[in-house]
């Protein structure tokens, strides 16, 4: 700051050492000049007071504003974002005007609109809202004509309901830990209330993007909701909560099961077992049992062939699977086989 001050002093008094600023000081420090421009003043100000006696016709802009939206209804928009109002009036009465009302948007009344037997859009002809408009205006300024002549508005039906919250974001977890359950946001759904035409495409509400990063331990956190245009929502945040837990690994033998295949025929599978190993959090590992899986092979498509025709190998297929599981790896993926008839 005191170097900016010095660079200040020096280019003033760089500035006050030329001739021409040497020149207009002596011309303004005349008093004969002083005095010309006093009078000068003076007789500009009667000028403009004497002219602002005369009657004027001028334009006003103002902006729209909307009052009395039924209930049930919800504004969309307005072709008309502002309307221009011819007055007449001395200028004075313009002035206080223009001091008094420039900011002061023009008030329509939405439950006296009419629709269009053609288009079906709802609007507000000028003429209508002439004395709500001129009762705005200051006493002496007379109102000649307002354009444009008709509003137009865009109305929906409001809506409401629920819609579930869904979470947005990335999850990731710390080595040897994962997810200890479902992920929950309270509350778990939200009021939507808007017009019709967007309320009915919404099914759900996302929460803002959240990155949640090498996560060791359960969370908890409160997030914004994405807000949506035209829309408002019961509660504007939630409360996610992440359930942590350490997880560890565990393997079992679970039998293979044939499926597709008719009484007449048997199918023998090698090997007649595959190896699972799966990864779970320790409040479910000890109670998980082999019983909760289920693998099979389908024969169905050996049948249908002929025996040269057969693939060599079948693929195995685990249907059936304990819930809250974070991965599970098998093996092995295809089996040999020998199909026989039943004697």
């Amino acid at each position: 700051m005191k170097q900016f001050k010095i660079l200040v002093a020096e280019a003033w008094n760089r500035i006050a050492e030329k001739a021409w600023f040497q020149s207009a000081l002596t011309y303004f420090r005349n008093k004969d000049v002083l005095v010309f421009l006093f009078f000068l003043f003076i007789s500009t100000s009667f000028w403009f007071f004497n002219a602002l006696r005369h009657d004027y016709v001028t334009d006003f802009s103002f902006s729209v504003r909307l009052t009395n939206v039924p209930d049930h209804l919800v504004l969309l928009d307005s072709d008309t974002k502002e309307v221009t109002i011819k007055v007449r009036s001395s200028g004075y009465s313009l002035l206080r005007q223009y001091l008094s009302n420039s900011f002061v948007p023009v008030n329509y009344d939405v439950s006296q609109l009419r629709r269009s037997p053609v288009s079906g859009k709802a609007y507000l002809l000028a003429r209508e809202q002439f004395r709500g408009i001129k009762e705005q205006l200051l006493v002496g300024v007379e109102l000649l004509s307002l354009t444009p002549d008709t509003v137009f508005i865009s109305l929906d039906e409001k809506k409401e309901k629920k819609v579930p919250v869904v979470l947005d974001g990335n999850v990731e977890f710390q080595k040897q830990y994962a997810l200890a359950g479902s992920i929950m946001c309270q509350p778990e759904s939200v009021s939507v209330s808007g017009p019709q035409s967007i309320v009915d495409t919404i099914v759900g509400v996302q929460t803002v993007f959240q990155t949640f990063g090498a996560l060791s331990d359960t969370l908890v956190r409160e997030i914004d909701l994405l807000s949506v245009d035209g829309v408002s929502f019961s509660d504007s945040k939630v409360k996610v909560t992440i359930p942590v837990e350490p997880f560890s690994e565990k393997t079992f033998t679970v039998p293979l099961e044939v499926a597709g295949l008719p009484d007449s025929l048997r199918l023998k599978t090698f090997p007649p077992e595959i190896t699972v190993t799966l990864r779970a959090g320790l409040s479910r590992f000890e109670s998980i049992e082999a019983s909760e899986f289920r693998a099979e092979v389908d024969a169905a498509p050996l049948v249908a062939v002929p025996s040269g025709s057969r693939p060599p190998r079948l693929r195995v297929r685990l249907t059936n699977k304990p819930n809250e599981v974070q991965s599970i790896d098998f093996s092995p993926l295809y089996v040999e086989y020998i199909l026989e008839r039943r004697r």
